[in-house]
Parts: C-alpha cells; structure tokens; sequence
C-alpha cells in the first residue's frame, strides 16, 4: 500500500516527453529503473512505436530488458517468456554482444527457475556468460545492472563448490555494484563466506566489517528507522561472524565483545512470533556462550543458558533448515558441564553433539561429492554442446550439397549428371575429413590423458622433492603417502592413452604396477615381504578404476606401516574379482593385527577417512576382520 502511495506521488512521465530525446543514451536513460515506476503500460509500448520508427537497436533492446524486469509491476507477467526470445533474436539479429549476454543470462534463470535445466547445465551456461562478460568488458554493460547478474552467476559457482570461479566472479560484482543496494550486502556477504570457508580469517574480517559499516547508516531507506530488522539483522550477524572470526584466530576478548554487540541487536528486536528474529537470537547466544566458556565467565553463562532454553520452545527443529541447529547448543552444553564438573551430564551433552556431527559430516560429504560431480557433468555437457554444434555445422553443408544438386536437376538436366558427379565427389572428401576427424578427436583424447598423466607425474615428482629435503620424518612419510596416491591416478590415465580402448582400464596390469610402486616407496630395504595377487581380468571405467586404485594404495600402505612396522618377514595377499556385477576386493596380510578397540566408523586417521569416502562414493560396502594372525578389509561394489 506504501509503495502504490509513493508511486501515484510522482508525476507521471509522457510520450511527448520521450519523444524530444535525441540519442539512444537519453532514451536508455529515460527508461532507467527510477523511472519505470512513472511510466504506465500504454505509454510504455507507445514509446516502443517511437523507438522502431527511429531505429534505434539499442534502445529498442533496452526495452525489451526493462519489460522483462518489471512485467510483474505491469502486471503483465504471461508475456516474460515471449520478451526473454524476443531479446536473444533481437540482439543476434542486430550483433548486439553485450545484449545478448544478457539476454541469454535471463533466459538461463528462467529455465533453470522452471525446472528445465539441470545444476551442471546452469553452470556452463554461467560460465560461458562470465568469460564473455570478461572478453567484453564491463563498460560494455554499464546500463543492465550488471553486478544483479554477477552476483547470480558467483552464487550458482559458489553452490556447485567452485569457490576460486565464485571468489573472481563476485569481486567483479562487488566493484560495479551499486553503493547502497540490497545486492551489495549479498555481493559483500557471499565474498565473506567464501574466505570464511578457506579459513582465510583475516580477509573474512575485512568483508564483514564492510556489510556492518554499509547496513549500518541504513541506506535502505530514506528514514532511520530502528524498528527496520533488514540492517539489523545484517548488523548482527556482521558482528557475530567478527567473533567467530577473531576467536578462530584465538583473540577471545575482542571475539566477547563483538558477540556482546551482535546478541545485543537481536535482543533489543525480540518477537517469539517472529521465527526470524527468534533463530537469530539463538544463534548469536550460540557464539556468546562459546566465548564466555573460553573466557571461565560461568556465571555470565548461567542466564544466557536460561534464554536459550526459552527460545529453543519457539523453533521448530524439524524443518530442514533448523535441523542442524541445536548443535552448537549440545556443543556449549557440554563445555559447561565439564567445567561445572558434572561429567555425567557433558558425557550426555557430548553424545548427542557428536551424533548430530556424524549426521552433519555425512550430509557434507554427500554435498561435496554431489558438487564435483555437478562441476564433471558440466564440463562433458560443455563438450557434448561444441559436439553437436560442429556436426551441425557440417551436416548443414551436406544440406547445401544436396539442395544445390536438386536444384540443378529441376532446371539443368545434363549438367544434373556432372554435378552430381562433383557431389558424389565432394561427399566422398566430407566422409573423408569426417574419419580424419574422427581419428584426431582420438588421438587429441590421448594426448589429454597423456598430458595429465604428465601434470600429475610433476606434481609426484613435487611430492619427491618436498620428502627429500624435508627434515622431519612425519613430513617425508606424509609427502610419500601424497605421492603415491598420486600415481596411483595418474597411473588410470597412463594405461588409458596406452590402450586401444580410451573408456575402460583393464584392472590385472593396473594394480600390479600399483602394487609394485607401493612396494618400492613403503617397504624397507631390510625387509622381506611377499606379495600375492589373485586378480581376474577384469576391466572397469575411469570412474571406478580412480576409487580403487586408491583404496588399494591406502590399504596397503597401512600393512607396511603398522602390520609389518617391526617385522622383517610377512606376507600380503591381494584378491580382485567380478561376480556377475559385484566387483569384490580384499586386501589381507599376517601381521600383528589391528588394536581391540579399533572402530572403522569411528577412527580418524585420513588414509582410513580417504577410504570410507570413496567406498561411500561407489556405492559399496567395507569390511574387515583382525586378530593376532593377521587382518583383512573386504569392499564389496556394484560394477
């Protein structure tokens, strides 16, 4: 109702008026978003009427870009997506590079919105939009608020895990962003989290000092108005991500304060009706009492403690996005019944933080997974597109062949026969160059796979290096371990530019040059360690054959470290076969066996979480038995 009052408040702009401009940047200006607002829907398409009479490309885009952005204010939201293709024709009609960017970045939203692209195509279309927004330059899109597009493209790069392609798409933004505006402090929050997620404290700080200085003289709106909660909210949660950040960096006292701060922004706006402002007290209590348990103050966390238990009454946790919540809650819990000395209660406190940590931990797992994949299938999507585009390309000049001999015969019969002979002809040198193609697109594969064996062979050979001149034996065993998982990859792509067949790896030659390179860089010169393998010939994809090798190289890496550490002799026996669709594989040694207490669930150690992870990832299943004879971890996985 206010915005319809302020609306009616301002004159009214007229035909006549835009018809006295005399250049495409004053009509452009004319339709700017300040102005939209005073112009109705009649004389908004009268104005179109005048651009097409003075033929003006780029002002006519320009309308159409604004209709698309404020059909909703026109009421005229049916014809969004006839104004998105009108736009993608117009600007390739007229070689408008900028416009068609644009244009194709809305039509992008759209179908992604609708449900009609999927996350890994979004992101290439996204990246494709972002390196031509950078080959052309930003001037060129200095009229179509630009940084509103950026801070799209870097938050679908940001969900997906590319935080670097995020990190440099939102700088971007944040430099043509326009001061002031709700999309500044988003801009600014998604960089902040970015550097808070690479442990980057020191540049999270700067960032999140920028979005409380920036909601602070609440340029949101033309009154200061303390009842307004958007620049209070950023206010605070500014303010609590500065605590976290200063006590990640162990500055407890300035962390107090700032927390201080932040709860007390939330506090002066409490309302158990509104779940929003009730979460963000919660969660600033959170990083408050944290603090204070660091700090010993228990009898300033007493009454903060009571606060929460009242407002934990007014959320609901069983929505998906208070789920993870009451962690930081159990968290806290815990480190004051320790400190109060009542274990029995930090003992219960502590189980159930760490069964929501386990939970939490899962669901991360599946979601980084779940990003690479998306970035995977967003590169082949990328390539199954320049694909289809060069057979389209040359399946049209088949086409114009063809049309071209028809076209002869209707009119020229005699010269039909000749030109079909130079037809036949040039088909035969198209079917030609298409097989040359082929075979290049092959070897060109090869090469990639060469390449990157290379690349990781250097990044071994890094790996070598750093051991050698490293002094500290806990560094070069680490460095070791590092270099050989990284043969153990770059030994799939290796086999793959060798083999006829650039889609599958034949798993017998692999794992016994695997098992050959870990012998050498884990065994001892002193030691006499046999190695049998039972391994069937079977062959498996690229993305089966990664996972295993590396399983493998983590199991047997551990039998030299711990199941032979103090013996001269044993044996280690290595089994790989395929059952219909079930691969199993085991490693087995008669070694010292592993500890009573040894939980695979629970351990962690990276080699062993490296191993759950990439069981988790294809699907199957891990087991193991010990005793004094000896161990054996089993995987079980669908081919």
């Amino acid at each position: 109702m206010l915005w319809s009052v302020v609306v009616l408040a301002q004159p009214q702009l007229t035909i006549e008026e835009f018809g006295q401009l005399s250049g495409t940047q004053q009509r452009i200006d004319f339709m700017a978003d300040s102005n939209m607002l005073r112009i109705d829907w009649p004389t908004y398409q009268l104005i179109l009427k005048d651009i097409q009479a003075k033929n003006d490309p780029k002002a006519e885009i320009f309308w159409h870009y604004q209709c698309v952005r404020h059909l909703d204010y026109f009421q005229k939201s049916e014809i969004f997506n006839q104004e998105i293709e009108v736009m993608l024709r117009f600007a390739q009609e007229n070689d408008l590079k900028a416009e068609l960017v644009i244009a194709q970045f809305y039509k992008t939203l759209r179908l992604f919105g609708g449900g009609e692209l999927t996350e890994q195509q979004a992101y290439s279309e996204y990246l494709n939009g972002f390196e031509q927004i950078k080959f052309l330059g930003v001037e060129a899109f200095r009229d179509y608020n630009l940084f509103v597009v950026l801070h799209e493209i870097g938050r679908n790069f940001y969900q997906l895990g590319d935080n670097e392609k995020a990190l440099e798409t939102l700088l971007l933004a944040e430099k043509v962003a326009k001061k002031g505006t709700h999309f500044q402090t988003l801009i600014l929050n998604l960089i902040e989290s970015i550097y808070a997620d690479k442990k980057d404290y020191p540049n999270a700080i700067i960032y999140a000092k920028k979005i409380y200085a920036l909601n602070l003289t609440n340029k949101f709106s033309s009154v200061q108005d303390p009842k307004n909660w958007y620049p209070i909210f950023w206010q605070g949660l500014a303010l609590l991500d500065l605590a976290q950040y200063e006590f990640a960096l162990g500055n407890f006292a300035e962390g107090e304060t700032y927390a201080d701060q932040g709860y007390k922004r939330y506090q002066a706006q409490e309302d158990v009706n509104d779940q929003d402002k009730v979460i963000a007290a919660f969660d600033a209590l959170q990083v408050l009492i944290k603090i204070k348990l660091k700090l010993g103050k228990l009898r300033e966390v007493e009454p903060l403690l009571k606060k929460v238990e009242f407002l934990k009454q007014h959320i609901n946790f069983s929505e998906d996005i208070n789920y993870f919540k009451p962690l930081r809650f159990y968290q806290n819990y815990t480190s004051y019944y320790e400190a109060k000395k009542d274990y029995t209660n930090a003992y219960r406190y502590m189980k159930l933080a760490s069964q929501m940590e386990d939970s939490l931990k899962s669901r991360n797992d599946k979601r980084t997974l779940w990003q690479t994949e998306m970035r995977v299938k967003a590169s082949r999507y990328q390539e199954q597109i320049r694909s289809v585009e060069e057979d389209s390309r040359v399946q049209q000049q088949l086409r114009n062949v063809v049309i071209a001999g028809l076209v002869v015969l209707t009119i020229f019969g005699l010269v039909f026969y000749l030109r079909i002979r130079k037809d036949n002809k040039t088909i035969s040198e198209q079917k030609t160059m298409l097989e040359k193609s082929l075979v290049e697109k092959e070897t060109l594969l090869k090469e990639i796979h060469h390449r990157v064996k290379n690349n990781l062979q250097i990044i071994s050979g890094l790996f070598d290096k750093q051991a050698r001149v490293a002094k500290d034996e806990t560094t070069k065993r680490l460095m070791r371990e590092g270099q050989d998982r990284v043969f153990s990859i770059a030994l799939v792509h290796q086999n793959l530019y060798q083999s006829e067949n650039l889609a599958t790896i034949e798993m017998k030659s692999y794992l016994k040059t695997l098992v050959k390179n870990i012998e050498k860089s884990q065994k001892s010169e002193y030691q006499n360690i046999r190695v049998v393998l039972e391994i069937d010939e079977t062959v498996v994809d690229i993305d089966t054959a990664i996972p295993l090798g590396l399983i493998l190289n983590e199991l047997i890496t551990n039998c030299y470290k711990y199941a032979f550490a103090d013996r001269m002799e044993g044996e280690m026996k290595i089994q790989f076969s395929q059952q219909i669709n079930e691969i199993t594989f085991s490693v087995a040694d008669d070694g010292v066996g592993l500890p009573a207490d040894f939980d695979i669930q629970k351990t962690r150690s990276l080699g062993m979480n490296l191993v759950r992870g990439l069981v988790r990832q294809l699907g199957g299943k891990l087991t193991f038995t010990s005793s004094e004879s000896g161990t054996i971890f089993t995987i079980y996985c669908l081919k």
